[in-house]
């Protein structure tokens, strides 16, 4: 085995972990920005899923954040790191390997991130479901909005002092001030402005949407190149344009795809806050003191 000194790469010392949907690859953006942060290439590289790269083993890791030396702060973004029960064992697999790891948790009005996880898994194909149905039925899209069982999670392993959670509505709204913190919390020097400041990332209303072959070629494509400079974003960025030629559609049934009716009725609305409303009332503790709760709490 080799010694820690000759070991190629190093071990990050703060994770984006989520939540899905809630603003991590503007965050993502922001942070590989500044010249004292190193974050790899490709975001989400979900080492600490049991189910995706873990397997892969710790040097597969280090070799990930090649070129890191010198740098203040190295750090990966991967939102299915807040998952859990749907990828158990995150926190427990994070501590055993970086137990002094920052962690940045943004989360976001949880029924407008379950609208957004729902426009996400209706565009790769993997949803079909009518909304009413989908966000009740598949316990994903709540487990995913319920922040601060996610946070308890992290705390039975971590000190709160390494755990900073922020909203993706002040990371959109009170960017700059916002992103200073994130800066301050892991210790780089605040004031830095990215020239993609004014840009927001990949939201899911302007991705791709493909048939259900394509998808499955877009999964088969990132496990083939886990490590590829930004798999996500070249292979969305390519695979339209392949789909438009190789399997053109026809106005209507493109539209019917790209647009499902993602409108979240006042019944549902009701019936998820009062689901979530217990995980919103405490997470208040880890937001700033005149947080609104989004209405919920």
């Amino acid at each position: 085995m080799k010694s820690a000194s000759t070991r190629v790469g190093v071990l990050p010392d703060f994770l984006v972990i989520g939540a899905m949907k809630a603003g991590t690859t503007s965050l993502y953006h922001y942070l590989e920005a500044h010249p004292s942060v190193f974050m790899p290439p490709v975001k989400e590289l979900d080492f600490f899923v049991e189910s995706a790269n873990w397997g892969r083993g710790i040097d597969w890791y280090r070799r990930q954040f090649e070129g890191a030396a010198g740098f203040a702060a190295v750090g990966e973004a991967s939102t299915a790191y807040s998952k859990h029960p749907i990828v158990p064992g995150v926190p427990e697999r994070v501590a055993m390997h970086m137990p002094g790891c920052r962690l940045v948790y943004v989360v976001r009005d949880p029924v407008e991130r379950i609208a957004s996880h729902y426009r996400h898994r209706w565009a790769n194909g993997s949803e079909r479901a009518p909304i009413d149905d989908a966000v009740v039925r598949d316990p994903v899209y709540l487990a995913c909005s319920r922040y601060a069982e996610q946070v308890r999670r992290y705390l039975d392993h971590f000190p709160r002092e390494q755990l900073l959670v922020l909203t993706a509505e002040d990371l959109r709204h009170d960017r700059a001030a916002t992103i200073d913190a994130v800066y301050r919390f892991l210790g780089v020097e605040p004031g830095f402005r990215p020239a993609t400041l004014g840009e927001e990332h990949y939201r899911a209303e302007s991705r791709a949407t493909y048939p259900p072959a394509v998808w499955r070629l877009r999964k088969a494509l990132k496990r083939r190149m886990p490590a590829a400079k930004r798999a996500k974003e070249m292979v969305d960025s390519t695979l339209p344009a392949l789909v438009r030629r190789l399997a053109p559609s026809s106005p209507s049934r493109t539209k019917a795809r790209r647009e499902p009716s993602t409108a979240i009725s006042d019944e549902l609305r009701r019936r998820l806050a009062e689901a979530l409303r217990d995980d919103v009332d405490r997470l208040r503790p880890y937001l700033r003191e005149d947080w609104n709760g989004w209405g919920i709490a």
